[in-house]
């Protein structure tokens, strides 16, 4: 009794200050390690963006030969110095840029997905926390009630009015009802534990701005058309297109101009230089071809995706669609049963009805309110499924 006394605590969820889900999302965001992750990789392409559009630095040769000339007057030594710059072609650098720059998008798009599957985790554990609160809530009532006749059947049976039978049969049902308060409570501090962990906290995690509710089938279309997985196929068909026109300004990546001078026995000169790198082999349409081919795998890939979301989200509706019916037929039983309690406690107390009568009314009617939460339940899971799908919370 202690044990669950104790436990009974956790489930108190409106002490202390509640926060806000958003915040709450927030937190979880900076202590989550993908997103931390991500993040480093995010600073890390800037730099490499920058490195890689960065002129290539300036090179100094050296030369120096002995000439031999008919004339001993034209013999000598022969010194040569050349200062080379190399400059990458406009268009190329332009190509190389916009690759860098769909890397960040597609790193942007990385974070965002892993905060949407962190929010779609928090508002389950969460609903879930809630739902294991009602749920103890019921059978906390349910077991002060099975005390209460216990305590009443165990005067009866001393009093040699209750069969020993009908006695154990009421101190099981207590114990029963013990038992199955103690799980859900447990059930109760694995959620908590699990949102604490989320945010790296010690202490009670309170939302005050979410709870339970239907979600409609509206722009089904629109949030497929959104979800992560069609985003990153986007950006892949992207990066690739990127790919291939970094290829095809390639042929001349960078000019090299040179500028020196040499000194020989008999005169001294000044250098210029020109340097232009040719591509002009099947290399690069090869390449070009091998890009081309996967583009065209995955622009069939994201059509497909799109259809087999578009069935799984509908059917998965439809699911939800006939959750919410009989969560609505449950409730109308819980009023149901709670007038038959009521008529049945009348009886009761006239005398009219006996105590297993009356006793088995009042389960009745905590076990339909325990049937409607796991109904509730079912319902949270597959919307959840849905939301993991979709890449956020409806």
């Amino acid at each position: 009794m202690k044990r669950i006394w104790a436990y009974s605590l956790i489930l108190i969820p409106f002490l202390g200050n509640a926060v806000s889900f958003n915040d709450f999302t927030k937190r979880a965001y900076d202590v989550s390690e993908q997103v931390i992750e991500s993040n480093g990789r995010m600073n890390a392409i800037g730099f490499e963006k920058a490195s890689a559009l960065a002129g290539d630095p300036l090179s100094i040769e050296t030369s120096t030969r002995r000439i031999k000339a008919d004339d001993t007057m034209d013999s000598g030594k022969e010194y040569g110095i050349m200062l080379d710059y190399a400059f990458k072609m406009p268009s190329f650098k332009a190509a190389q840029a916009n690759e860098f720059e769909l890397k960040k998008k597609e790193t942007e798009h990385e974070i965002a997905t892993h905060k949407g599957s962190i929010q779609v985790a928090l508002k389950r554990g969460w609903l879930m926390y809630q739902l294991e609160h009602e749920r103890s809530v019921i059978l906390s009532e349910k077991r002060d009630f099975s005390y209460k006749a216990y305590q009443v059947g165990e005067k009866k049976f001393k009093a040699g009015r209750l069969s020993q039978m009908e006695f154990l049969r009421l101190e099981s049902e207590y114990q029963s009802t013990v038992q199955d308060l103690a799980s859900v409570m447990m059930e109760a501090e694995h959620a908590q534990h699990y949102l604490k962990e989320a945010v790296m906290s010690d202490e009670e995690v309170m939302i005050d701005d979410l709870k339970f509710e239907f979600i409609e089938a509206d722009s089904i279309h629109n949030r497929i058309m959104n979800t992560p997985i069609l985003k990153s196929l986007d950006i892949r068909i992207d990066t690739l297109n990127a790919q291939i026109a970094t290829l095809r300004h390639s042929t001349i990546e960078a000019v090299s101009v040179g500028i020196g001078m040499t000194q020989e026995p008999t005169q001294n000169s000044v250098d210029f230089r020109l340097t232009i790198p040719l591509a002009i082999s099947s290399k690069n349409e090869n390449k070009i071809a091998a890009l081309m081919n996967e583009r065209s795998a995955l622009v069939n890939m994201r059509e497909v995706s799109r259809q087999k979301l578009e069935l799984s989200v509908q059917g998965l509706f439809d699911h939800l669609k006939e959750r919410k019916e009989n969560i609505n037929v449950l409730r109308e039983n819980e009023k149901k049963y709670e007038t038959l309690f009521a008529m049945a406690h009348k009886g009761y107390e006239g005398g009219v009805i006996g105590q297993f009568e009356y006793l088995a009314s009042k389960n009745a009617y905590y076990d339909a309110r325990l049937r409607t939460l796991q109904v509730k339940q079912e319902y949270i899971e597959e919307m959840s499924a849905i939301e993991e799908k979709l890449g956020g919370i409806w």
